[in-house]
């Protein structure tokens, strides 16, 4: 639930930066789409199948950094479809909790504290926190992580879990607009932050996890 890999540059941070921006509006958009017109059924099957194909590339593939790429783009629309199908099954109530908790938690991973919990040491395990990025790619087959597949996963849940006060398509649009924004935020402090020689990333979640709030209020005041 890291929002860039902690060892990165300056220079790979920016261009991480891009290659988040880009793919987010790309999701988004299909995120709506699947909304509104992929039944729960369909949701469920192509979820679970990305996952099984994430778990068997973790625990029966050797490693190989060639694989990185299209393995992050399976895992991108797997956790897109598995995450849509989830947020469709919580109510307003538990989808805001569970969005609190694992906030709380993506923050509590970048301190001292969060050295011990289960995200910080997937993250130390490279071989094993590297098969679990989505990237950019670019000349000469360089890789860019941009976020982990527990980010995007709850990027998706976020906006179908707006379903709750409303299915008009407005509403999720403006729900995935809000987790956009939430998105360029963070990405504006990341590159602020970036400049410090002490910097070790940032958490995926809480900007998104605002905008998702913001979503919310809105929806249920004005458009429910």
């Amino acid at each position: 639930m890291n929002s860039l890999v902690r060892i990165m540059n300056k220079d790979i941070i920016k261009k991480a930066i891009f290659w988040q921006i880009l793919y987010i509006v790309i999701y988004v958009f299909c995120a709506v789409i699947i909304n509104i017109y992929f039944t729960d059924v369909v949701l469920f099957a192509l979820g679970i199948a990305g996952v099984v194909y994430i778990l068997f590339s973790l625990f029966f593939i050797k490693y190989k950094r060639e694989r990185l790429f299209i393995n992050g783009i399976i895992g991108i629309w797997s956790v897109l479809f598995l995450g849509s199908w989830f947020g469709k099954q919580l109510e307003l109530e538990s989808t805001i909790s569970i969005a609190a908790i694992v906030t709380v938690m993506d923050i509590v991973s970048f301190t001292r504290i969060g050295k011990r919990t289960v995200n910080a040491k997937v993250i130390a395990n490279k071989s094993v926190a590297a098969r679990l990025f989505v990237y950019g790619i670019e000349k000469n087959d360089v890789l860019i992580p941009t976020c982990g597949f527990g980010d995007y996963l709850y990027y998706a849940m976020w906006i179908s879990g707006i379903h709750s006060l409303s299915e008009s398509i407005q509403a999720y649009i403006f729900g995935a607009f809000m987790i956009f924004v939430g998105i360029i935020i963070q990405s504006v402090v990341i590159k602020k932050l970036s400049i410090r020689d002490n910097f070790k990333g940032f958490p995926g979640t809480v900007f998104p996890f605002l905008g998702t709030v913001l979503a919310y209020l809105a929806v249920y005041y004005v458009l429910k």
